[in-house]
């Protein structure tokens, strides 16, 4: 896009300034004026200050920014993004500042041909941008140096308008060395002095050997055949071989860290040894802060599980390694500090009067919004799922997953409460779930399912939760519309399951001590499940009673009632 005018002194201009420069260009299109004037009327919104007070200094504009997007609830990701790119599309064709733009830009021969074959997406989305500004500056990979790094951050502050700058450096750093390791030719750089370089020793530098046996035993935990008189007794879910496997390459990039010879790895056996998993553990408890966290914790767990399952350890050595476990000390039980505090909100009548009114809410403006936006079917989703965990608080796989006739069912028709029912082979512990939904939900459910789904998707929808064209939508893309609408409405970040633990206070709120009524809520096969969750809540309850009743007695004893006399009946 052509700039106004050249490069003009900043100093004294201001957003006000940007926008009569766009005003006055014929040459911009209506349309795009418009986008550009929006995004700087929109800053002046959330800087709460007219355009003509802020000044054109681009520090302050990504500080404003960068705070918004941590605190904004109103405003989504996405048009977030947009109005930092239309701020500085603005203030680039205002020809007020220069504005570094490399999106457009292609990567000459030489970056292509180093950056191309690499696979690893670390290193290919951290020096995307990198790459494509070296290019422009005929800077060859082989001349990359710390130097040329710091130079590209200085050009970032000076001419963008760029997200989390501070961290750009390490980012680069970090990616670059990566690269590397795959590339012995080029030199490395130095690392931010409180920068790790590398979370996670790369695949390649490991032998062939080790990672062929981690991918036969993650493909032995999933029970490719059951009947082969080695197969594991359960089949592992999904999730959880997945984060096997992101354990065990922490293990590995733990000992690796640590002095291990990469080469030493050959196998998954080599992390089990007694030496090698000492050496790993106090790596990764010294990292935490020689605090043992749930992830260390963990990782340990994996690795003691898989010297029994698959090394062949004997059980001199299982207790062996059992043993250094125990010498870390012990998880605290229940909620997480985190959830702790998370819980804490509700302690707010609005705060908790917003996430229980919140399906209604959305339930209403979706069915409003129907006629202009198909978005609004998403929406009608979202609030069917919100009062389904508010009512029966499963797991997310289990909700994003409910379907119509094999979970939701209506035995009296409608108008008359529905039945959930979800088969214990369904479920993360093997208990099936069996729920009533109330009329009013229940109601909602049929609505949108004979009535709503037919006229946008063009069928009734056999899922609950599928897209505007009738396909089943993923997990993760209906835990996102959750997150999104708690955080945007509530103003709280709200994850599915955290849905539990609100219920969870929500009946020991109204029924204190009544955890036998919150195991069978949450479908917990034992007590121990959930007092050890749920057990230390009560001390804030026990607290407020004796606070209570010490009042009262204060009270009694301050001011004692005094006795009538009976009248005399003389």
């Amino acid at each position: 896009m052509k700039h106004l005018s050249t490069y003009n002194n900043v100093g004294t201009a201001t957003l006000q300034d940007v926008l009569d420069r766009i005003a006055a260009a014929p040459e911009i299109a209506n349309t795009r004026k418009r986008d550009l004037r929006s995004a700087v009327v929109s800053f002046g919104k959330l800087a709460d200050k007219s355009p003509s007070t802020i000044p054109l200094d681009l520090g302050e504009l990504r500080r404003v920014l960068d705070d918004a997007d941590g605190t904004i609830a109103q405003v989504s990701a996405k048009r977030r993004a947009n109005l930092r790119s239309d701020l500085a599309s603005a203030i680039d064709v205002s020809g007020l500042h220069p504005m570094l733009k490399t999106g457009c830009l292609e990567r000459n021969p030489a970056w292509k041909a180093l950056l191309d074959p690499i696979s690893d997406p670390r290193i290919q989305t951290g020096l995307s941008r990198f790459a494509r500004w070296c290019s422009l500056n005929s800077i060859p990979p082989e001349a990359v140096s710390a130097a040329i790094v710091d130079r590209y951050v200085r050009d970032l502050e000076a001419r963008t308008l760029i997200r989390s700058l501070a961290f750009q450096r390490a980012g680069v750093v970090s990616a670059w060395n990566r690269l590397v390791i795959l590339t012995p030719e080029l030199s490395e750089i130095a690392a931010p002095a409180n920068g790790k370089v590398l979370k996670r020793v790369p695949w390649e530098r490991l032998p062939a050997t080790f990672f062929a046996d981690l991918q036969a035993f993650l493909t032995w935990s999933t029970v490719p055949d059951p009947l082969d008189e080695n197969a594991r007794a359960t089949r592992l879910a999904p999730a959880t071989v997945r984060l096997r496997r992101d354990q065990i390459h922490s293990a590995a990039t733990a000992a690796v860290a640590a002095g291990l010879a990469p080469e030493k790895l050959t196998s998954l056996a080599d992390l089990i040894e007694l030496q090698a998993f000492k050496t790993i553990m106090r790596k990764l408890y010294e990292d935490d802060g020689s605090v043992l966290t749930p992830y260390t914790h963990g990782v340990a767990g994996t690795l003691i599980s898989t010297a029994k399952e698959w090394a062949g350890a004997s059980v001199d050595e299982i207790a062996a390694l059992k043993k250094l476990r125990r010498k870390l000390g012990t998880l605290p039980s229940g909620l997480t500090d985190k959830n702790k505090s998370f819980l804490r909100r509700f302690d707010d009548t609005e705060v908790f009067n917003s996430l229980i009114g919140l399906p209604d809410k959305l339930w209403r403006n979706a069915r409003r919004g129907l006629a202009k936006s198909k978005r609004s079917f998403v929406d009608m989703q979202t609030s069917l799922a919100i009062d389904i965990l508010l009512t029966c608080p499963m797991r997310m796989k289990n909700l994003a997953s409910l379907s119509f006739g094999d979970h939701l069912r209506w035995p009296n028709g409608r108008g008359k409460p529905a039945i959930l029912i979800i088969k214990g082979s369904e479920t993360k512990n093997g208990l099936p779930i069996e729920a009533e939904i109330p009329s009013e939900l229940a109601d909602r459910l049929w609505t949108y399912r004979t009535e709503i789904g037919p006229a946008v998707i063009g069928r009734h929808p056999d899922t609950l939760f599928v897209t505007t064209t009738g396909r089943p939508r993923t997990q993760g893309a209906v835990t996102v519309s959750i997150e999104k609408a708690a955080y945007k409405h509530v103003g709280i970040r709200l994850t599915p399951h955290q849905f539990r633990h609100f219920a969870a206070k929500v009946v020991l709120d109204a029924n204190p001590g009544a955890h036998e009524l919150v195991r069978q809520l949450l479908v917990h096969k034992n007590m121990k499940t959930t007092t050890g969750y749920y057990a230390g809540m009560d001390t804030l309850r026990a607290g407020r009673a004796h606070a209570k009743l010490i009042m009262q007695l204060k009270n009694d004893a301050t001011n004692p009632k005094r006795k009538r006399s009976k009248p005399n009946g003389n």
